[in-house]
């Protein structure tokens, strides 16, 4: 196989036949950089669309066999307004080489040229689907949570954890930089949706990208404002059940600078209620349990992100940046538990009250720089990256137990305060060369530096002594680093049809975990891994892509998966680390066509994904039925699946986007209880759609639908929902007003069920969802022109050398 590939590659090389058409190159307005993956379509008299193409990784484009004649050539890319102008062919055999065409956000009113704010709901890329959500009307008034809910293949739980095609191992970048922030829980919640411009899924990342998370990664783009002048957006929302959220996003370009400041404020009220029931049957005795939740979790969360980016020269930038983040919130629990014995009578009842306040700070500087040289075709980039982030919080829990009688068998007070804190360092290098005209490499280094430090103690009530205890083998202080050191180079371009790039990324890792508290204990894991990443895009036809790609990634435990500690909060469901894990491997296979349609877009692809020393969540049951749940390697695991996405506009008015997603999963492997053995389907599935109704109103809707599905040991439970949206513009088009419910028929629970050991489990958990949501957004814009670019020789500094 390996040699019949090579064959093809060659052939491919070496057969490229120049022929009768237009090229010419695209870049991007503001900056001159560019723009890869645009489309460029070409149009007879008649506005009948005859051949289309899209840029290669230099922005550079050809067309051929066109016969003599005039034609309309229109280039678009998403976040950008469309351009087209008239072009006229003769009988030359030599392609027509037409000037560079600059595309930006706002478009140009050039001779010749028509502009159209018209942009594609999803676009397929070499290496990505690219969203644009500007049209949702969540991105009125929601955050980036809610914007990722209308994703494809895309599912956020009832912990707003995200996965994707049916994993969880989801890493995010911003603008196409990795965050620390991005790992801190509740960062969608605080990205506001109106500043998001395009959200990009990669589900085979490149070298060049961090290899971390299972499935994949996304990155959330935000708008960036390219206009002199100042710019300001306000956003206020209210939800009902007390749910507030605010945000003032500023920006000023001036000569060389342009700086942003955004401020952001959520007070979030949501109830949390849900069961749990448990039968035991083992040798020597049976009974069962009946829990019931009945909760609220308060959360208020405030930021504020300042920037500035300084032109040095007309080819170099430096830009520095900054976020702050801080909060505190509140969950309260009650906890009712039934013990019933073998006859099914009750023998006693748990009063448990849970209440675990908390706050968290945590910020983040960045510096990054940028240049092009004297010799075109060649730019250099760096970053430097630190953040911090610390939590305390105190998980208290106060019992009391009745008999079926109503007599008081008497309690406890527990309590567990916990630190967490960490640091991280990142270091980065890209350097890009094009080779000729068709051909690019790329390489780069780049160092993650982590540093976690935990504490949680476990306290008792003492009657007697009227205060908490230390209970010293039940409290922990655990210590995590983690280094990662990579570098990684790729190569691509275009030959004939055919658009590749292959590249390789080597990481050498150092993690060291130390149990400080109670036992001492030193974990080590040093490993080596290379990650090879390979795509091939060929053009079947104007209107038809076919696409293939590979890569590998890796699945790293983290501290909280590594740390030993139990945590005691439901004393019959414990959760602890294991210091054990190692690293899951992932081989991933993915076939891509994407055809364009009279009125829409079809993209059916199918993938396979192979896994070794696969994580997973396992549970053992102790005496006395309590459980135990921790993370294991099993030895294998593999997914197979089928994902369609089509968008379809049968009339001017309604846009309609659906999408599916279905997969087999098997899983292979050794637990303590045995072997373990476990496959089954999973569906899941989304229609979207939007409708313009009268006096200027867009609605919207969104249904979505996951199947049920299995786990290591067990399975989960389907769920489904509705969500509704209403945007009505005002102010002259500066604002708008809005209206959105959210799961209108109430149906996003979340339910599991097991049998191990003897104890069978099944639950059903729901957080509020059903909410309705008013919004007010308005844009204030003081354009005063185009930005200027410093002619060479205007400041004596030319910022650049050349290699």
């Amino acid at each position: 196989m390996q040699r019949f590939l090579f064959l093809c590659f060659l052939t491919l090389l070496f057969t490229s036949v120049r022929a009768q058409g237009v090229k010419g190159t695209l870049t991007d307005a503001t900056s001159g950089e560019p723009l890869s993956f645009a489309n460029v379509s070409i149009y007879d008299s008649n506005q009948k669309l005859i051949k289309g193409t899209s840029s290669d990784l230099d922005g550079r484009y050809e067309i051929r066999d066109l016969a003599a004649g005039t034609y309309r050539l229109e280039a678009s890319f998403l976040g950008y307004a469309a351009q087209s102008q008239q072009i006229t062919l003769t009988d030359d055999k030599e392609p027509m080489e037409l000037p560079a065409i600059a595309l930006s956000e706002g478009g140009n009113d050039l001779e010749e040229i028509t502009v159209t704010a018209e942009r594609a709901v999803m676009e397929l890329g070499l290496d990505r689907k690219v969203f644009n959500v500007e049209k949702s009307i969540a991105a009125a008034g929601g955050n980036g949570e809610d914007l990722l809910r209308e994703i494809p293949s895309i599912t956020v739980d009832l912990e707003g954890n995200v996965s994707l095609r049916g994993s969880e191992g989801v890493r995010f970048l911003i603008n196409g930089k990795p965050s620390a922030l991005t790992q801190q829980e509740g960062f969608l919640q605080t990205l506001t949706a109106s500043n998001i411009e395009r959200i990009e899924v990669l589900t085979n990342p490149g070298a060049q990208f961090d290899p971390e998370g299972t499935a994949g990664l996304v990155n959330i783009v935000l708008k960036q404002k390219r206009e002199d002048g100042f710019n300001a957006t306000v956003n206020l929302n209210a939800g009902t059940g007390n749910k507030f959220d605010g945000s003032v996003d500023l920006n000023w370009r001036k000569g060389r600078f342009n700086s942003t400041l955004g401020v952001n404020g959520r007070y979030d009220e949501r109830y949390f209620r849900g069961f749990r029931e448990q039968s035991a049957t083992f040798a020597d005795t049976s009974y069962s349990r009946y829990f019931t939740f009945d909760g609220l979790r308060q959360s208020q969360r405030q930021g504020f992100n300042l920037g500035t980016e300084y032109e040095l020269s007309k080819r170099g930038s430096l830009a520095l940046s900054g976020s702050y983040r801080w909060g505190e919130g509140e969950s309260t629990n009650l906890r009712t538990t039934d013990f019933f014995n073998d006859a099914g009578e009750l023998e006693r009842t748990s009063f448990r009250n849970e209440a675990e306040p908390q706050t968290d700070n945590n910020y983040e500087v960045r510096m990054d720089y940028q240049t092009t040289f004297a010799k075109p075709g060649r730019s250099l980039s760096a970053s430097l990256q630190m953040s911090e982030s610390s939590r305390e919080e105190v998980e208290n829990y106060e019992e009391f137990i009745f008999s079926d009688t109503g007599l008081d068998l008497g309690g406890n007070r527990q309590n567990s305060p916990s630190v967490n804190g960490s640091k991280q360092y990142l270091g980065q290098i890209d350097y890009s060369q094009q080779i000729g005209e068709d051909f690019k490499l790329e390489a780069g280094w780049r160092s993650t530096l982590q540093r976690l430090d935990n504490v949680a103690d476990f306290n008792v009530f003492d009657e007697d002594l009227g205060a908490f205890y230390k209970v010293d083998s039940n409290s922990n202080r655990f210590l995590y680093d983690e280094d990662v050191h990579a570098v990684y180079a790729t190569f691509g371009g275009k030959v004939d049809k055919v658009t590749f790039s292959g590249g390789l990324r080597a990481e050498q890792v150092y993690t060291t975990s130390e149990l400080v508290e109670p036992t001492g204990e030193l974990f080590t894991n040093n490993y080596f891994k290379v990650y090879p990443s390979v795509f091939l895009g060929y053009s079947l036809s104007e209107n038809s892509t076919l696409q293939a790609s590979y890569s590998r990634r890796v699945n790293r435990p983290r501290d909280r998966d590594l740390n030993p500690f139990v945590d005691r909060g439901d004393p019959l469901n414990l959760r602890t680390g294991n210091p054990f894990l190692l690293p899951e491997i992932i081989n991933s296979y993915e076939l891509n066509v994407q055809q364009r349609l009279g009125r829409g877009t079809f993209t059916g692809g199918v993938y396979y994904r192979a896994k070794s020393d696969l994580l997973t969540r396992v549970t053992e049951t102790l005496p006395g039925g309590v459980q135990i749940g921790t993370r294991a390697n099993l030895d294998s695991g593999r997914d197979y699946g089928v994902e369609l996405i089509g968008t379809f506009r049968p009339t001017k008015k309604l846009d309609l986007t659906a999408s599916a997603n279905g997969y087999r999963t098997e899983l292979d492997g050794t637990l303590e209880e045995g072997t373990v053995q476990a496959d089954g389907f999973k569906f899941d599935a989304r229609l979207q759609g939007s409708y313009e109704l009268p006096w200027d109103v867009k609605s919207q809707f969104t249904y979505y639908y996951r199947s049920p599905g299995v786990t290591a040991q067990g399975q989960f439970n389907g769920f489904q929902g509705l969500d509704l949206g209403f945007r009505k513009p005002i102010l002259d088009d500066l604002g708008a007003i809005t209206l959105r419910v959210t799961d209108v028929f109430n149906q996003r629970k979340f339910g599991y069920s097991t049998e191990i050991d003897g104890l069978v489990t099944s639950s059903e958990f729901q957080r509020e969802s059903r909410i309705l949501y008013v919004g007010f957004q308005y844009s204030l814009r003081q354009v005063k022109g185009k930005p200027k670019r410093s002619q060479s020789g205007d400041r004596g500094d030319d910022g650049g050398t050349d290699f």
